[in-house]
């Protein structure tokens, strides 16, 4: 698909305009994942995960998938 028809199929008239939006939010994402990252920085030293907590954490994602 083009972005002709990806501009058109989500509303758009216009090609320009529905670059801008993506571009746009492109920029609010990466602001969102920069803030999150300061946290994580921010929050301290972290302490590494034993394997338990990694199997259970895979666990969990099986079975929501």
């Amino acid at each position: 698909m083009d972005v002709t028809e990806r501009a058109q199929k989500n509303g758009f008239t216009d090609v320009g305009e529905f670059v801008s939006q993506m571009i746009a939010k492109i920029s609010d994402r990466q602001r969102q994942v920069e803030i999150l990252a300061i946290e994580g920085v921010n929050s301290g030293p972290s302490e590494p995960w034993d394997p338990e907590e990694i199997e259970a954490i895979r666990d969990r994602l099986r079975s929501k998938h």
